[in-house]
């Protein structure tokens, strides 16, 4: 789903023909026409061009739209109009006048259409903007690529030929221009309540009051409903706002549509004027220039300041950025470079710095520390730091962090942590270009300013470097085509800061991207897990509760012809590129994407694999019996006043949560149902239960006592996920906070109690990340945050227990099974503790099955790591190395290769730690035999005569 366009103006056509009738109508009554006579009476007046009388059908809905416009007046005792109607119809104002009158009147101060003004605004804008004139069909295209709305079959129907009425565009030979553009823009802007108070949090603070707390909740609810696709009673949520925001006497007073402030707001403003003018005759170094979009908190401390620098000082501390003032007011008058009297570090910390300078497992002074969240990853590196650059007197350092979020925390603990001198700090992005040449000692800088037009590099030669130490956080976000190019500096020492560097860990070979990182930052030399953050009390205790539950059996028959048909594009995929799959190192995947990109025509099996598994993973994402456990887990933290982060994969998964149920499973474009295999729709016609969830999902969305906030990367005003952290601390009103994937690093997420991944990746670092952004219990040491983890059994979803084991990794704490437990009618259900038998297998728990009960080709239920040979496509078999490929002599795998050869024409195979070999036939591993230990495969001569051994290369290049 997702944004959609307002809903269509239908019949705006001869607009002023059309109002003069109905107006006239009106006005020859004194009292309201009941809307039957109403429509009887313009159908006698208002005629087709050929003469003939339009249907009652097409009249009716043509005056309910210019009821809507606030050109007539809908009254309980029927139609009739505004007084500024009859100043129209007396020539006391012109007609686009009256037609602004009418919709600001009905849209903006009476709420019945706010989203309407948007639209209004943006097509005006989207014109506005354009070098030439527009046509309605570019008009609409550039609307979708500048606000990312989607539309109906009707488009921006009416709004062009609404806003020509106004005079706001004209309509001429080459299409739609601007009239009086600037004047139209402030008037739209002026009378759209949500943007007026988008505008006065981004400056006032995501806290400040007014607004109260419930217009905060209300405005926010309103937003998300509109965002995720949703249109009608989310209006009710504006009410809040706009009755709060507009003054009680225009809401009253219909005589001539005024937008005015309450008191409450005027007050505020009428204060912020005056702070204004005082500071201005109190400091002689300000201007209203300079103070203009300060918040008022802001401006009360610049006020109260004794001094002219401490108003500097005061300004310096706005949210806008820093400055060297900032910094200069946050460094402690101590000793430069030490931490306060009182400051003890945790003896981990100690540890990593010492066995990084000593460089017990990697190289001295370099390596990757992988260190839970929330333990002080940076203040170990700060240590680091601050032996580092006392070593090396001449030396400098570069942080380089992901995000001005980050850019901020650093540049913050650097002065006031570690007392560093403001003059040996600098900063690179979010508009500061501070270098080494500078004189700086201590760079801080966001990852793409560091690597635009090389600036690190050329800073650090600049200054003529010799010693120079790089700091990577959250480094695993450096791997890419771009971000990776940050590693072209050079340096003498390299620390990388991430709780998960790896993409995974446990892989038996590491990507490419881990590669790299691994070789241009070190080896992971420290490692703090989440269990070792508990046993040394740095993480409170929590508990990981397993949810599975069951595909319908609708939802479970779809699965299956998916599965068969992504079998049936496996089988065709190694039967045609089975060389390139043996070439190519990566996941399966990934082999695949490289093969199609290189691919000189087209590849309907890869295109087929992609398209079933995603339709697989969608299907098991949408799963009816997720949607229900979500609604059970929601509706429980808002009984229990718990604070929740419900974690997503995809927003589109996000916006179903909040978007209202008619809407679901339908084709946003057209809205009719969409043609997918299980689709929501559909699905309400097998299970009306599921209808039921999504309307009490949707019911709990209005509820007062459920006040959401959504976080994510795809929001229309970037300010809305600073509004959603601020809401939901501690001191904040929103008890859930609806996310895509982990929170990004570098957010100070604040504590919850309840985490829900209601969909997940499987991705290692995707959980961990989770755990790491829940686990913030704030001063309640008693505190147990609670993890539950929805998947659906016997499918791609249990995924997640394969490679990790939770049982191991996080022994300290205490994990649950449970299992959604259907009744009756296969949608509503309670939770239950899991069977033995209903609990996956981690694993740890494969055992060595005996090779004497197997044959080849039968189902292998143990490990499948470790040492991989191929077999080609003439079935021989050989492995890779720096000198390309060493065939295989010894007679057992000979073997296993004809077998391999006989069933798949050539594959890989895998030897585990008992040497039984093994490989997948399509998604299904299976035993193809017990051979000898790698270590003493024999190799086929080369062509110089030499026998090729291990003692030639390692058994890691050999894939082991």
């Amino acid at each position: 789903m997702g944004r959609r366009f307002p809903p269509p103006l239908f019949g705006v056509e001869e607009t002023a023909d059309r109002a003069r009738c109905f107006v006239d109508i009106a006005r020859a009554s004194s009292d309201p026409i009941e809307k039957p006579e109403f429509v009887r009476r313009a159908r006698a007046q208002l005629l087709k061009p050929d003469g003939e009388p339009y249907s009652e059908q097409y009249l009716q809905r043509i005056v309910s739209t210019y009821v809507q416009l606030g050109v007539l007046r809908q009254t309980s005792d029927g139609v009739t109009v505004y007084e500024f109607a009859h100043d129209w119809r007396s020539n006391d104002i012109d007609f686009e006048t009256f037609l602004w009158y009418a919709v600001k009147q009905s849209w903006a101060l009476e709420g019945s259409f706010p989203e309407g003004i948007e639209g209004l605004y943006n097509v005006h804008h989207v014109v506005k903007e354009a070098s030439e004139p527009l046509r309605q069909g570019v008009i609409r295209s550039r609307l979708g690529e500048k606000y990312g709305y989607e539309f109906n079959e009707e488009g921006i129907r009416g709004y062009p030929l609404l806003l020509e009425s106004m005079g706001a565009l004209r309509n001429g030979e080459n299409g739609y221009e601007t009239t009086d553009p600037d004047r139209f823009s402030e008037r739209f802007r002026n009378a759209d309540i949500l943007w007026q108070f988008e505008q006065w949090l981004k400056r006032e603070g995501p806290n400040t009051s007014p607004p109260s707390d419930r217009v905060k909740r209300d405005l926010a609810k309103y937003y998300m409903y509109r965002e995720s696709g949703g249109h009608g009673q989310h209006r009710q949520l504006l009410d809040t706002a706009r009755r709060e925001y507009l003054d009680e006497s225009v809401l009253s007073d219909t005589s001539k549509p005024r937008l005015k402030r309450s008191e409450t707001y005027v007050k505020q403003r009428r204060h912020r004027r005056e702070l204004r003018d005082s500071i201005c005759a109190d400091f002689e170094s300000f201007t209203p220039q300079d103070l203009a979009g300060l918040s008022t908190t802001i401006l009360e401390q610049i006020a109260a300041a004794d001094t002219e620098t401490a108003a500097v000082r005061a300004k310096a501390s706005a949210g806008r950025g820093f400055s060297r003032a900032t910094i200069e007011a946050m460094v402690p008058d101590r000793q430069p470079y030490t931490f306060p009297e009182a400051f003890e570090l945790y003896e981990w910390q100690k540890e990593a710095a010492t066995q990084w300078f000593t460089g017990e497992k990697t190289d001295s002074e370099r390596g990757i520390a992988q260190v839970v969240t929330g333990a002080g990853k940076t203040v170990m590196a700060l240590e680091v730091l601050r032996q580092w650059l006392a070593n090396h007197p001449d030396g400098v350092a570069t942080v380089v962090v992901p995000t001005k979020v980050l850019m901020h925390q650093w540049l913050e603990e650097l002065a006031e942590t570690l007392g560093v001198p403001s003059d040996d700090i600098g900063w690179l992005g979010d508009g500061h270009k501070d270098g080494f040449e500078d004189g700086c000692r201590v760079l801080v800088s966001i990852v793409n300013s560091a690597v635009k037009d090389d600036a690190l590099s050329e800073t650090l030669q600049a200054a003529g470097v010799s010693e120079h130490l790089l700091i990577a956080d959250e480094c695993h976000r450096y791997t890419g085509d771009t971000f990776s190019n940050v590693f072209d500096c050079d340096r003498t020492a390299s620390l990388g800061l991430s709780a998960t560097p790896l993409s995974d860990p446990t892989a038996d070979e590491r990507s490419p991207e881990d590669e790299m990182l691994v070789a241009n930052l070190g080896e992971i030399y420290y490692e703090l897990s989440y269990d070792e953050g508990q046993r040394r009390d740095l993480i409170p205790d929590f508990r990981i509760n397993y949810i599975g539950f069951d595909l319908t059996d609708a939802e479970q028959m779809a699965y299956q012809r998916l599965t068969d048909a992504v079998v049936d594009a496996v089988t065709d995929i190694e039967r045609q590129y089975q060389n390139r799959l043996y070439e190519l190192s990566g996941s399966f995947s990934r082999k695949l994407q490289v093969i199609r990109n290189n691919a000189d025509r087209a590849t309907p099996a890869i295109s087929d694999y992609f398209k079933y598994t995603q339709e697989r993973r969608e299907l098991v994402a949408d799963a009816v019996a997720r949607q229900a456990v979500t609604l059970e887990l929601l509706s429980e933290s808002v009984d229990n006043d718990q604070k929740a982060i419900v974690f997503q994969e995809r927003i589109e998964q996000l916006e179903r949560m909040v978007a209202p149920s008619e809407t679901r499973g339908r084709d946003v474009r057209t809205g009719e149902l969409s043609d997918t295999d299980v689709d929501r729709a559909q699905l309400y016609e097998r299970y009306p239960a599921l209808k039921r969830i999504d309307k009490k999902l949707e019911e709990l969305f209005f509820t007062a006592s459920y006040r959401p906030v959504m976080y994510h990367s795809g929001h229309r005003n970037k300010a809305w996920n600073d509004f959603a952290i601020e809401w939901f601390g501690d001191d904040g009103f929103a008890n859930v906070m609806l996310s895509v994937k982990a929170l990004i690093e570098g957010v100070d997420v604040p504590s919850a109690d309840v985490g829900i991944v209601r969909v997940s990746s499987g991705s290692i670092r995707q959980r961990i990340q989770t755990l790491g952004r829940i686990l913030r219990t704030g001063e309640d040491p008693d505190k147990q945050a609670e993890l539950f983890v929805l998947y659906a059994r016997d499918t791609v979803d249990a995924n997640i227990f394969e490679r990790y084991d939770w049982r191991e990794e996080l022994s300290q704490a205490e994990v649950r099974h449970l299992t959604w437990e259907t009744e009756e009618d296969a949608i509503t259900g309670h939770l239950r503790q899991a069977t033995d038998s209903e609990i996956p297998d981690p694993p740890a728990s494969q055992t060595i099955p005996d090779p004497e009960e197997l044959a080849q080709g039968d189902p292998y239920p143990g490990p499948s790591d470790g040492f991989e040979f191929s077999v080609d496509a003439d079935g021989r078999p050989f492995t890779r190395s720096r000198d390309g490929r060493k065939f295989i002599e010894s007679e057992s795998y000979r073997d296993v290769a004809s077998f391999i050869h006989a069933e798949k024409g050539g594959g890989s195979v895998i030897v585990n730690e008992a040497n039984h070999a093994v490989t997948f036939l399509g998604e299904s591993l299976v035993f193809v035999g017990v051979v000898e230990d790698p270590t003493d495969i024999e190799y086929q001569q080369s062509s110089g005569g030499s026998l090729t051994d291990e003692s030639d290369f390692s058994l890691d290049e050999m894939g082991g």
